[in-house]
C-alpha cells in the first residue's frame, strides 16, 4: 500500500470564510423574520377565534334569554359590546363587537351582525 499524501496545506482563506459567514448571517436573519410572521399570524388567528366565540355566545344568550337590550362587558382581554335596534315587526337587529390588543398592542376590532325574531314588538 502506498500512502498518498496531500501536498495541498493551504486551507481556507479568510475571504471564504467572511463569504459564508455573510450568507449564514443573511439566511438566520430571514428564519427570524418569517419567525416573527408566523407569530403574528398564529396570534391574529387564536384573537379572532376567541372573539368569533365570544360573538356567538353572546348571540346564544340573547336569542335563548328573550332580554333584547344593548349592552357591554369585558372578558379577559376582550372586550364585548351589542346593540340591539328594532328591524321590523317582530324583528331585531343585534352588532356584537369585540375588540382587543393583539402582541404588538394594535388594536383590534371584529364584529358580526344577526337577525332574531322575537315574540314582542
Amino acid at each position: 500500500m502506498h500512502k498518498r499524501k496531500i501536498n495541498n496545506e493551504q486551507g481556507i482563506t479568510i475571504l471564504e470564510v467572511m463569504v459564508a459567514m455573510i450568507i449564514l448571517s443573511m439566511s438566520i436573519l430571514l428564519l427570524l423574520n418569517m419567525a416573527m410572521v408566523a407569530m403574528d399570524g398564529n396570534d391574529w388567528a387564536n384573537n379572532t377565534t376567541a372573539a368569533t366565540q365570544l360573538m356567538q355566545q353572546k348571540l346564544e344568550q340573547l336569542r335563548t334569554s328573550g332580554n333584547l337590550t344593548d349592552g357591554a362587558d369585558t372578558i379577559g382581554e376582550y372586550a364585548r359590546s351589542w346593540v340591539v335596534t328594532n328591524a321590523g315587526s317582530h324583528l331585531r337587529k343585534i352588532d356584537v363587537r369585540v375588540d382587543w390588543e393583539d402582541i404588538r398592542n394594535r388594536s383590534k376590532v371584529d364584529s358580526l351582525t344577526a337577525y332574531i325574531k322575537s315574540d314582542s314588538v
